[in-house]
């Protein structure tokens, strides 16, 4: 009877140690699982965190390429409308250089019209003298007494033949028959506008530098002329071409507040903008 007791006993202590030790292995499996969860739950925030990282990058460069884009069609449009004005102004000046040519030809006009009057009176008078049978009074030396109109008619041909040179394109003939006539008619009310277009033919041939040169002595030579504002706006440009955008906006500045009204002062503020 004890031996049967104790064989229970020692059955039933077996039996509560195998349900134990299968019960800790039980639970250190579930531990493993439980963390090996964890670990893919890590793996898959990480991974979601990273694809968010991802579409905000994405995001922030999608943004800065269409802010990029519409910054760059703003800026040619206004490019666009900068070249259009410039244009613009270009033309006013053109206009001014045509208006010269409107005035040299309706002097040479009016020096015609009296040459012709002039004519006209004499003949008439040679005519009626001839009817009435006066003799004609010897006709004076004409060497001596119109030697000063083809002087004058001279200088202006001159002139015209010059900037005729230069719009044809010939810049280098041009330019020395503008040094002949400032060298022959240093008095001529052209030679102001004559020394311009020596500026003008050095800077059409892209040599900056000498072009500078030329327009400062318009502006010493001839500080009351007409042709100061130009020199001074073509100044900025040919320092701008040069890449001295400093000098250029001096000059732009000095256009816009010495000559306010004027359409080079309108060109020079356009400039300026652009260059701030």
């Amino acid at each position: 009877m004890k031996v049967r007791n104790g064989a229970l006993l020692f059955g039933s202590l077996i039996f509560f140690l195998l349900i134990g030790c299968a019960t800790t292995r039980h639970i250190a499996y579930l531990d493993s699982r439980i963390e090996d969860q964890h670990r893919e739950v890590r793996g898959l925030n990480q991974k979601v965190g990273n694809l968010s990282q991802k579409v905000g990058d994405l995001h922030e460069k999608t943004e800065g390429l269409s802010k990029r884009f519409s910054s760059e069609i703003q800026k040619d449009w206004a490019d666009r409308e900068t070249t259009i004005e410039d244009l613009q102004r270009e033309i006013k000046i053109l206009r001014a250089n045509i208006e010269e040519d409107r005035e040299l030809l309706k002097r040479l006009a009016n020096d015609m019209e009296g040459l012709k009057k002039d004519y006209e009176a004499k003949t008439f008078a040679y005519q009626k003298e001839k009817e009435e049978g006066v003799a004609a009074p010897p006709v004076p030396p004409t060497v001596q007494e119109e030697r000063p109109a083809p002087v004058a008619e001279d200088m202006e041909g001159a002139y015209q033949r010059s900037y005729h040179t230069f719009k044809k394109g010939d810049y280098p003939q041009a330019l020395r028959m503008f040094r002949e006539f400032v060298r022959k008619y240093p008095q001529s009310e052209y030679v102001d506008n004559a020394q311009y277009w020596i500026g003008e033919c050095y800077y059409v041939q892209g040599d900056y530098e000498k072009a500078i040169l030329e327009y400062e002595n318009v502006i010493k030579r001839y500080p009351q002329g007409d042709k100061v504002p130009s020199a001074l706006l073509k100044q900025g440009f040919a320092f701008l071409n040069l890449g001295d955008r400093v000098d250029a906006k001096l000059l732009f500045k000095k256009v816009i507040k010495e000559y306010p009204r004027s359409p080079q002062a309108e060109i020079a503020a356009k400039k300026l903008k652009g260059l701030d």
